[in-house]
């Protein structure tokens, strides 16, 4: 009987099938337990990025991005705030300006009549030249050049009748009537004339010079001076009237 090829094949072929099959097996199982293994511890080993490219990619997109953020240019630098001029009312610099200069002008007013005021309390002046003149008016004259000057009242009257031609002494107050015409002083009633001798008993003598002045000698420091008619002696109680 000639042997059959396919048969024999089979036949020599099958036993051998089944170690390979389970060899095969046993493979495949040992591949899923380490798949399995893998899957569970060595996901958790490896980092994100290594699992996930695009998750990589974006996170480096982000972190440039944060970088650009962060960035900062620099700018002008800042003008202290001591440096920035201030918005200021001009009505108001003006107000202060004319305000302060009023007030320095009064202040200079003020200096300059202080100024005055001691000039006019200095020292008396020692003597002066009296005009010459005649009558009225030439006493007159002589009484106002005379201001200022260290005397008493009666050597303001003596110079006085001396610059208008009278030989006059040194005299009492009382003894100036016998200059001229003399009359009682009646105060309201009395016309006075300028160059008129007013006596006040024989307390004290000065010459009146109009407008209700008159000069007088040995006042307010012992110089000559113009007043009004009342003194500390009261009112005059003579006129001698000069012609």
């Amino acid at each position: 009987m000639i042997p059959n090829p396919s048969t024999e094949i089979v036949a020599a072929t099958t036993p051998a099938a089944a170690p390979t099959s389970a060899k095969a097996k046993k493979i495949a199982k040992i591949a899923g337990a380490a798949a399995f293994t893998f899957a569970m511890f060595g996901t958790l080993a490896l980092p994100a990025y290594a699992l996930n490219p695009a998750t990589n990619v974006e996170a480096e997109i982000v972190q440039a991005s944060t970088a650009q953020t962060i960035k900062v240019s620099a700018g002008p630098a800042l003008t202290p705030i001591d440096d920035i001029p201030l918005e200021v009312d001009t009505s108001i610099v003006e107000q202060e300006q004319r305000e302060r200069a009023i007030a320095e002008a009064e202040a200079a007013a003020e200096a300059a009549a202080e100024q005055q005021q001691a000039a006019t309390k200095a020292e008396p002046v020692a003597a002066v030249d009296v005009p010459a003149g005649q009558g009225a008016s030439g006493i007159v004259n002589a009484a106002l050049a005379q201001l200022g000057v260290a005397q008493d009242c009666t050597a303001l009257v003596e110079k006085s009748l001396r610059a208008v031609g009278h030989s006059v002494g040194d005299l009492a107050p009382a003894q100036f009537t016998a200059y001229g015409p003399s009359v009682g002083y009646s105060h309201g009633s009395t016309v006075l004339a300028p160059g008129d001798i007013l006596i006040w008993g024989n307390a004290h003598v000065a010459i009146y010079v109009g407008g209700g002045k008159v000069v007088h000698g040995g006042w307010d420091g012992f110089t000559t001076v113009v007043a009004g008619l009342s003194t500390y002696h009261g009112l005059p109680t003579t006129v001698v009237r000069m012609s």
